[in-house]
Parts: structure tokens; C-alpha cells; sequence
């Protein structure tokens, strides 16, 4: 669900970096993405900050899912139907509102036939595109950078789940390239309501309207409750609300995607700490910095200055397990 809401306005920010070569740019994240996906031991001294920087990741992709909403269903008024998606949400999550494993599988299954609609009309009809070649080979590292948070998870999950999501990222670029070229797409804010209008598909925007409101509002109930164990659902909603409203979709995205990296780059730097012959933190390191570099600088220093409030803000383990009222014992 998260990776099909972002590619609502991924497919547009790969394509302004990256060009043609966007679907590098998509596998270079896959691959950072299956190199950082597992448990990685920190110093006990470092777990604030290490539990600080994966709270910020999950919080950072709230934003950029409310953006999108607005963008698609409200664009004259983007900024507070933003906020507006995002104060519903939290307050859905915290009376507790989640979506349960069948609806899950039922929301997955809608998007991935609607993606491979979309894949279907994109190949069918002759593409009109615009002149230029777009960025060049280089920009697949921005185009790495902007997509990897849709497809990092932290948790360990199944190497045929990523594989499955790199594939899929990988059709609908590809797709939405050859329909539009890389300039007219990475020119495009709303670059699924543009492919729909080159392949003459606007009586069926209302089914796309749905489709934003499908994959938006589950992953962003997700990842709300994916923070519920660090810091209440209000507190995190409100920091969201601010980002939502301050940022568009693709400044959110990019602010998504340095916050990501960052933490990519803290833990992967603190278990070469501990575990010195690590191959797989070695190369976790090396590429995220790699796509951090290519970053404008302004979103990795809004990245550090987020991590480092959330790493405050958190409250540490011992807290935590102190404030659990402890059963007393049967006599």
C-alpha cells in the first residue's frame, strides 16, 4: 500500500532526476532497500538515537501521503485538505481504527489491477511524447534516493515480498516513460492524471480518485500505527499536520527519502561498530550515503534536525518499561 500511494507522484520526482534512467534509479533502491532490511545490533548507548531515526521514518511518509491526497483530490486547496487527511487519520488511529489482514489483501489486490490497467492502456496506445532526452545517467542516484523509502522496511520480511515491489515499482515506470517521456513526466504534479489524459482516459478519473483515496489513507493509518509504541498517535499526527502543510508532495518525498537514508547510514555505521566484518552494513553505508549525496543538502539537514528531536522526544526503553504497571504476584 505505502509503495503504491507513493508512486503517485514518485514515478514524476525518478523521472525529473533520472530521466530514461529512472528504472535504475528503481533498482538501485531495491537493492539498498534488501541490503539494510534486517535486525542490526547497535551499542545500548546508541539506541535513542538508533530508535529515533526508524520513528522519523515511519512519521516522515505520513506527509508525504497526505500530500498526495491533496494534490489529486483537492489541488485548489492542497495544503489544507493536507492537513485535514492528516488530523482524520490520526484521530482514526488513535481510537484505535486499523484495517484488518483480509481488508489488507483486499486493498493490495485493487491496486495491483488497477496498476496493471494502467500498464495495459500506457502499452496499447501510441505514446505522444515530448521532445528531450531528459537528466543523465547520473540522476539515477537521485532517482534511487526519492524511491527508496517506498520500498525500505526495516522489519524482516520475505525476499519475494521486495522482489515482488521492485517489479511492480519497475512496470509502472517504465510504463508511464514510454507514455510520456521522461521531460513531460518529470514536468507532471499529478503524473498519473496526465498518463490518463495522453491515453485518453479522462471518463475514468473518477475510478482514479478512488484509487488515491484506496492507497492513501490505509498506508498512512500503517504507518501511524507502526509509531504507536514510541509516542502517542496525537503528538506524531500534529508533527505530520506540519509537514503536510508547510511541504508538497515532492518536498515531502524527498524529506522522506533523506530521513530514510540517514538512518540507513546511522545503523549500518553503529553495527560496523559492533560487527566490524559486516559485508552487508559495508554496503548499506556506502550506498546510501551515495544517494544521499545526491540530495539537494537542504533536505539532509532538515533529515538530522528531525532525527535528532525525535531521538529526544522518544522515550527511552527503561521509560517505557517503568511506566507498564507490573502484575503482582499470586500469593
Amino acid at each position: 500500500m505505502r509503495l503504491g500511494a507513493g508512486l503517485l507522484i514518485a514515478v514524476a520526482t525518478g523521472a525529473a532526476a533520472a530521466g530514461w534512467w529512472l528504472p535504475a534509479g528503481v533498482a538501485l533502491a531495491g537493492l539498498l532497500a534488501w541490503c539494510a532490511a534486517r535486525p542490526t545490533p547497535v551499542p545500548e548507548r546508541a539506541e535513542p538515537l538508533v530508535s529515533g531515526a526508524r520513528y522519523a521514518v515511519r512519521l516522515a511518509m505520513v506527509p508525504v501521503f497526505a500530500s498526495v491526497f491533496g494534490a489529486y483530490l483537492v489541488p485548489d486547496h492542497r495544503a489544507l485538505a493536507a492537513v485535514a487527511f492528516v488530523l482524520v487519520v490520526t484521530a482514526a488511529s488513535a481510537f484505535g481504527v486499523a484495517l484488518p489482514r483480509f481488508l489488507r489483501a483486499w486493498v493490495l489486490g485493487i491496486l495491483l489491477v488497477a496498476g496493471a490497467g494502467l500498464i495495459a492502456l500506457c502499452l496499447a496506445i501510441s505514446p505522444e511524447r515530448g521532445t528531450g532526452d531528459g537528466p543523465a545517467v547520473t540522476g539515477m542516484f537521485a532517482a534511487g534516493a526519492a524511491m527508496f523509502p517506498l520500498l525500505y522496511r526495516r522489519e524482516t520480511k520475505p525476499n519475494w515480498w521486495l522482489a515482488g515491489s521492485v517489479a511492480a515499482a519497475l512496470a509502472v515506470c517504465t510504463a508511464a516513460l514510454y507514455q510520456l517521456g521522461p521531460v513531460r513526466l518529470g514536468l507532471s504534479g499529478v503524473p498519473m492524471r496526465d498518463l490518463l489524459a495522453a491515453v485518453d482516459g479522462q471518463q475514468i478519473e473518477p475510478l482514479l480518485a478512488g484509487i488515491v483515496v484506496i492507497a492513501t489513507v490505509p498506508a498512512a493509518l500503517g504507518a501511524l500505527r507502526e509509531t504507536r509504541a514510541d509516542l502517542p498517535p496525537l503528538a506524531g499526527g500534529l508533527v505530520a499536520a506540519v509537514g503536510a502543510a508547510l511541504l508538497d508532495p515532492e518536498q515531502a518525498l524527498l524529506l522522506a527519502a533523506a530521513i530514510a537514508l540517514a538512518e540507513v547510514v546511522i545503523s549500518s555505521l553503529l553495527a560496523l561498530s559492533v560487527r566490524r566484518r559486516d559485508v552487508r552494513a559495508v554496503l548499506s553505508a556506502a550506498l546510501a550515503i551515495t544517494l544521499l549525496a545526491w540530495l539537494p543538502p537542504v533536505y539532509l539537514l532538515l533529515a538530522v534536525a528531525v532525527i535528532v528531536v525525535a531521538a529526544v522526544a522518544r522515550p527511552s526503553a527503561g521509560t517505557r518499561a517503568a511506566a507498564v504497571p507490573r502484575r503482582r504476584p499470586r500469593r
